[in-house]
């Protein structure tokens, strides 16, 4: 690829259309700042902007932190005194969250240490720390905590023991009906009502089994070892966790910028010659797809250091290129701010772009078969276990029922809806 190829692949990037609020968002997204990044976020503070609709953009990516240190650093004087008060309002309400998550996932990972059960944190406080050198610095919604799949039933005894009560799925699982959700699914999710905390128990690394297939076996014996409030957790290793957050965002299309805002801050963290490694890593995996996403939506919108060579590589894959595209759509989706997934057609949208991460034959029936699944019927339309088999031919008829229903209350006038 020539060098005019590539920024014009650059720029196909780097200008999308989003809001002029969306952009001093996705400005104030950028950890550390430099004079330049600091230049940038203040030239689109001066702009004429609807500070109701940043703060709506900003609560949608989950970058509360983020935009309000780079703001209160960059533009205090440019912005009503209101929008920064809300900002550190949401701040301080996210670094307490923190505070709490840390102590529950302490308290759990002990509990399940102590039963004979290893558990790994991802995410939250922990990749905070290790993205931003602060453990307060990014929003986290829950605990994430990998456990052997052989130990996911004592597991969730031992958690509802602990005083949490399992919501996703919010229903009694037969045994038919679990070991089914543990094929199609990843995790469990939890939530105690005394803390208000949400948990969630992955037994993988995906949803789809053929997309990340990593040796778990290899996984555990060289762990990443954090100490975060004189506590010491253990998480992936550097180069599976990179790429683990690669694809959980690619299965997303990226929807929240909070994803390419971790991968942005883990970039500017890597030593010399790190890049390489995991490029060689993604490479084995099979996941190169994903991972030249992350680095040209990085590069491109954050301004995320990529050596020449690695992000020419991932300018020529096409597909990665093309998904890249489709994440740009998906960060702005119908230039709102309101919930995407509450939009219509947008979860579909999503699961169609799933089948574009890898191109395997193997992968695309594994998904087909994922998206085929749908445990929330079991619920809707309980069936005998005989008639078991009969799930998967109604799930199409099922998912319109589901469309036509919410089409109809959308159409209803507000003061009818139920």
């Amino acid at each position: 690829m020539s060098e005019n190829q590539l920024n014009r692949s650059m720029r196909d990037l780097q200008s999308p259309e989003f809001t002029p609020e969306l952009r001093l968002a996705v400005a104030c997204a950028c950890w550390p700042l430099g004079d330049e990044g600091r230049q940038e976020i203040r030239l689109k503070a001066a702009a004429e902007l609807d500070w109701d609709r940043f703060l709506a953009w900003v609560a949608r990516h989950g970058v509360a932190p983020l935009v309000y240190q780079n703001l209160r650093e960059s533009a205090p004087s440019s912005m009503p005194g209101a929008v920064l008060g809300q900002l550190h309002d949401w701040t301080m309400t996210s670094a307490r969250r923190a505070l709490v998550q840390i102590g529950e996932a302490a308290r759990i990972t002990r509990l399940l240490g102590n039963a004979g059960i290893r558990s790994m944190m991802l995410k939250g406080p922990v990749l905070s720390l290790l993205a931003y050198g602060d453990a307060t610095l990014r929003a986290s919604r829950d605990i994430d905590l990998l456990v052997d799949p052989g130990q996911v039933h004592e597991a969730e005894r031992l958690i509802g023991e602990a005083g949490y009560r399992r919501f996703d799925p919010n229903f009694e699982l037969t045994p038919r009906q679990r070991q089914i959700f543990q094929r199609v699914r990843c995790q469990f999710a939890y939530f105690s009502e005394k803390t208000s905390v949400v948990q969630e128990l992955h037994w993988r690394l995906s949803s789809n089994p053929t997309l990340l297939p990593l040796d778990e076996q290899a996984l555990w014996s060289r762990p990443d070892h954090v100490h975060l409030q004189g506590i010491d957790f253990i998480t992936l290793p550097d180069e599976e966790l990179f790429l683990y957050l690669c694809v959980h965002a690619a299965v997303h299309v990226w929807f929240r910028l909070k994803w390419l805002a971790d991968i942005a801050a883990l970039l500017r963290r890597m030593p010399p010659g790190a890049l390489d490694s995991v490029e060689r890593r993604a490479d084995s995996l099979g996941v190169a797809r994903p991972f030249h996403q992350a680095l040209l939506l990085a590069h491109s919108l954050l301004g995320a250091p990529v050596p020449a060579q690695i992000l020419t590589t991932a300018a020529l894959d096409k597909a990665a290129l093309g998904s890249a595209k489709a994440a740009l759509r998906a960060l702005s989706w119908k230039r709102s701010p309101s919930e995407p997934a509450e939009t219509r057609w947008f979860n579909a949208w999503v699961g169609l772009q799933a089948y574009r991460l890898r191109p395997e034959l193997a992968y695309r029936w594994a998904e087909w078969q994922d998206q085929l699944c749908s445990p929330e019927d079991w619920a809707r339309m309980p069936l005998p276990e005989w008639l078991f088999f009969l799930y998967a031919p109604l799930r199409p008829f099922s998912w319109a029922v589901r469309k036509l229903k919410k089409v109809l209350i959308r159409s209803l006038p507000r003061a009818a809806k139920p």
